[in-house]
């Protein structure tokens, strides 16, 4: 019975191996990637965008700077004077109290405009990445297609991969063929950060600056 029970078991082992060596071998998947961040940098495209955004802002973005950075050395200058005419009580003399208002107003306009200047600029780029991306995901479906791959990712997405399976010259070569130039002017009816910009890094600002208090 045992000689029997090993045969039966040796036989199915046999069988089993069989049957598995004659199905055939999985089809492997393909996996593309291209490298959307130099799409965004080098591209035709985001030359042009970049050129118009330095056109636009440029000056304008220096100049806010040169204010904020004004406003900043003013106020720390009228904080130091403060402090050497402090009253025991914590009062300011009027004329003193009135330089350090001035100050923080002047401060806090500054900022602001800084701000909103930023934001704007951030909008705009975001929306010239929009527009590379809107044209981007068909010509990569497309280069998948003709290479019978699975899916397409973005190179920063993975942490390895076959350049034989990195499609960004070729996509770069594409894009540049179909899209030379972007506007930098968002669509009016959409609000500042909401540009749909699927894959680009959302519009982040700086804090205000900590203003030092006087007493």
């Amino acid at each position: 019975m045992t000689k029997f029970l090993k045969s039966a078991a040796l036989s199915a082992a046999i069988a089993l191996g069989m049957m598995l060596g004659a199905q055939p071998a999985m089809a492997q998947s393909t996996t593309l990637t291209v490298d959307v961040e130099q799409m965004y940098k080098d591209s035709t495209a985001a030359k042009s965008g970049n050129t118009q955004l330095n056109g636009k802002y440029g000056a304008q973005l220096k100049a806010t700077q040169s204010a904020l950075e004004s406003s900043a050395t003013n106020w720390n200058t009228q904080v130091e004077a403060a402090k050497k005419v402090l009253k025991p009580d914590g009062t300011l003399p009027p004329a003193n109290q009135t330089a350090v208002d001035q100050a923080r107003q002047s401060l806090t306009e500054a900022q602001n405009s800084f701000e909103q200047l930023k934001q704007e600029i951030q909008y705009a780029d975001q929306y010239v990445k929009f527009q590379i991306l809107e044209k981007l995901i068909p010509i990569t479906e497309k280069i998948r297609k003709d290479r019978k791959g699975d899916a397409v990712l973005p190179r920063s997405a993975v942490l390895a991969v076959d350049p034989l399976n990195d499609i960004t010259a070729i996509a770069m070569q594409q894009l540049n063929a179909t899209l030379t130039t972007v506007s930098i002017t968002p669509p009016q009816q959409q609000q500042p950060g909401a540009a749909p910009a699927a894959g680009a890094a959302p519009a982040t600002t700086t804090p205000p600056a900590k203003q030092p208090q006087s007493r």
